[in-house]
């Protein structure tokens, strides 16, 4: 999946490359000739940082290297001194200066860095700078150049030129992918997840995109075809029916986000026991395609639970299964998952694949659950203790964990055969060792 996703962020860099090229071929060789807008050689270095980032920042999201940092944060200046330019009145001219034009004309630079241009390069910028430390407002700053995006499509159907008449099809371009390319870097935040998932909600929320752009373009087309508004009245009905399809899409994104909170409630229900936490059988299911990843297995039993259930009530019982799990979770990382396997059984997949390894494991636990203090059921201190059998994932066997499963199995039975509070390995029958308080906490 990793490797998928960066073919993609590989293709679209590739993509915008080709198009910032040409767009730089035709400023100086077609431009001059046709009096086409063209992509200017700011606009289009501010399109190349955004694909450098997105190159980079891919495969390392939550940590990306300084020198970009440092790159991103010189192209927000800019392209903010851009956009200060033009909507402070008396603001120091530095790009639209008599200096930049005159550069302009000496090295035959046609077109000029437009401030539409610079406003979305530089939200895309702001939201590639803000991602590793906060994705909600990394969206906000997407969806910022995302309003501006849709703009540009009312603007190219609709079939005139930008506001300053400057409108190059490189750049269009160049914004598409980039916002592309920027939306696949947020798509494991909440509001942008449904919009990539390949569930049927996916479908739904994707169709609905499509739609919230659409069908305000097509009214504007027929309103227009049917009334022949002035063409200084068109541009107000672009900036009306462009903004009516930015509301849906905000709205969607609110939508998304609430549908993944309750996609996320649902699959931690799903997937994880509710009584402990721990992840349920179905929850292991849905892992078992990464089994190649996992190479040992302990099955660990809470010694006499049927007697703790009976004789103290259930309620209790589960106190001593809620606390068993909350001790495994504190032994064992996140990328260790630990199941609720059956009754007081809890199973744990390690990724190590040595019998030693798995018999200090074993040893850990039995020395962490030895350790704790008696747990108080009704009006008696009952000491805790748990029986392991444990099994090595055999590569032989193509990655069956179910057969590593039956083998720890028939060890733990045996370490409850033999009386108990021991772990046993499936591989090493005279591998029982007897979990003695003095011999654990030593």
């Amino acid at each position: 999946m990793q490797q998928d996703r960066q073919g993609a962020f590989r293709i679209i860099a590739l993509m915008m490359a080709m198009i910032i090229l040409s767009g730089t071929v035709h400023n100086f060789l077609v431009s001059a000739k046709t009096g086409t807008p063209a992509l200017h050689p700011f606009s289009a270095l501010g399109y190349l940082s955004i694909a450098i980032s997105l190159l980079v920042q891919a495969g390392r999201p939550l940590a990306p290297p300084y020198w970009l940092r440092a790159q991103q944060i010189f192209v927000l200046c800019f392209m903010g001194e851009r956009m200060i330019e033009a909507f402070v009145p008396g603001w120091p001219k530095l790009i639209t200066s008599d200096f930049v034009a005159g550069l302009n004309t000496r090295y035959n630079f046609h077109g000029r860095l437009s401030v539409e241009t610079a406003t979305g390069i530089f939200f895309l910028h702001l939201a590639m700078f803000l991602a590793p430390t906060s994705l909600g407002a990394a969206v906000l700053a997407y969806f910022s150049a995302l309003c501006l995006g849709i703009f540009m499509i009312y603007q190219l159907g609709f079939g005139i030129l930008l506001f300053d008449g400057q409108f190059s099809m490189a750049s269009f371009g160049s914004l598409l992918f980039s916002l592309a390319g920027v939306s696949l870097l947020l798509r494991n935040n909440g509001y942008m997840r449904p919009f990539f998932s390949h569930r049927g909600h996916g479908t739904a929320m994707r169709a609905l995109l499509f739609a919230a752009i659409a069908a305000p373009f097509i009214g504007g087309v027929v309103f227009i075809e049917v009334q022949h508004p002035e063409d200084r009245s068109v541009f107000a009905l672009q900036l009306l029916f462009s903004s009516f399809s930015a509301l849906f899409v905000g709205l969607l994104l609110i939508l998304g986000r609430q549908i993944n909170i309750d996609a996320r409630q649902i699959e931690r229900v799903t997937k994880h026991d509710p009584l402990t936490g721990a992840l349920s059988r179905q929850g292991l299911r849905d892992m078992l395609p990464e089994a190649d990843l996992f190479g040992g297995a302990l099955l660990i039993d809470i010694d006499h639970l049927k007697a703790i259930n009976d004789r103290f009530g259930h309620s209790q019982g589960d106190r001593v299964l809620v606390w068993l799990a909350e001790t495994l979770h504190g032994l064992f990382t996140s990328a260790t998952p630990v199941t609720r396997w059956s009754g007081g059984e809890f199973l744990i997949l390690t990724t190590d694949a040595d019998d030693n390894i798995l018999e200090r494991h074993a040893t850990l636990i039995h020395r962490a659950v030895a350790a704790q203090a008696p747990l108080e059921l009704g009006k008696t201190d009952f000491q805790v203790s748990v029986s392991i059998g444990y099994s090595v994932i055999d590569p032989s066997e193509e990655n069956d964990i179910h057969a590593a499963l039956g083998r720890a199995d028939a060890a733990l039975y045996t370490a409850k055969r033999m009386g108990r509070n021991q772990s046993c390995s499936a591989h090493s029958k005279n591998c029982i060792h007897r979990a003695s308080i003095e011999d654990l906490v030593a």
